[in-house]
């Protein structure tokens, strides 16, 4: 099993004129996802996929299109809240926005539409979803790692993508990696995550990849220590930080008094999870929680 998505799941890519969604959208049928369509108004991409022309469907609105599960976010930042509001508003129940540099008012926005509707908005500024061998929404590939039994919760996406190689070499397979995203308004956050991995009989063990700014990491906390009885390894970048310094994005910094690496740290070790210090100490830990070393 896995969550967000499975081989069934219905998947549409909205925003597909751009390069890099149609790079993803080849890559998305490599991968065996059920990708059923593409909306694109303008008819833009040209259904290009594949490397040749493959005709999928192609509708205009998200209203026009047959049943799906998932739609995944390629638009510009100034436009991508008009496309998801329209498919929450067409009963799409998981909105998957990849979209950087969206604004604060669009994104709290989104949000509401989500919650109102209960629907599962992922991001934005999402890295995407993967389950190895299943299907894929997003930037994350099969190449990257294997199939098994981790479950992965990730703020940012380029830690997540060493972490997957790193496994890979040690042997750890992947059941879902979820990208959150690190901006500090986002529809799902880490604690929603776990929650479903708590869920699936494909997961037995969690990791919780951190980055100093924002709550995410204690919110995550209070989750594990009251609703989680899998083992959860965490990973928190960005220790050498200091106040006011900022790194990657608007939301990686710590400001005085919230933020920071150690009260976060803390509260992670209080409610039982693991912590790896360094990131050479993540796939270790992990198999030592397995009981492989």
């Amino acid at each position: 099993m896995s969550i967000i998505i499975d081989r069934t799941s219905a998947i549409v890519v909205h925003g597909a004129g751009s390069s890099m969604a149609l790079h993803q959208s080849r890559e998305m049928l490599e991968h065996g996802t059920n990708l059923i369509g593409i909306i694109d108004p303008d008819n833009i991409s040209g259904h290009v996929l594949r490397g040749a022309t493959l005709s999928l469907p192609n509708f205009k609105t998200a209203v026009e299109s047959a049943a799906i599960d998932v739609a995944l976010f390629f638009d510009p930042p100034d436009v991508v809240k008009y496309s998801v509001l329209a498919a929450i508003d067409a009963g799409i129940k998981t909105v998957v926005c990849l979209t950087e540099y969206v604004p604060v008012h669009d994104a709290l926005t989104m949000r509401n539409a989500a919650l109102d509707a209960g629907a599962m908005l992922i991001g934005p500024n999402s890295s995407g979803v993967l389950s190895p061998g299943v299907a894929k929404a997003g930037y994350f590939c099969d190449e990257l790692c294997m199939p098994g039994n981790v479950g992965i919760v990730t703020k940012g996406g380029s830690i997540a993508y060493g972490i997957l190689m790193e496994m890979k070499l040690q042997q750890l397979g992947v059941s879902t990696i979820v990208s959150v995203g690190p901006d500090r308004v986002k529809g799902a956050d880490c604690a929603e995550i776990l929650q479903h991995f708590e869920q699936d009989p494909a997961t037995d063990v969690i990791l919780l990849l951190g980055e100093v700014g924002g709550e995410d990491e204690e919110n995550a906390a209070r989750t594990i220590a009251s609703a989680m009885r899998k083992p959860v390894v965490a990973h928190v970048a960005g220790k050498s930080l200091k106040v006011g310094q900022q790194i990657g994005h608007a939301n990686a910094i710590v400001r005085k008094g919230t933020g920071g690496y150690e009260s976060k740290v803390h509260a992670l070790r209080e409610a039982g999870a693991v912590v790896a210090d360094e990131f050479k100490h993540i796939a270790p830990l992990l198999l030592e929680v397995l009981g492989r070393r």
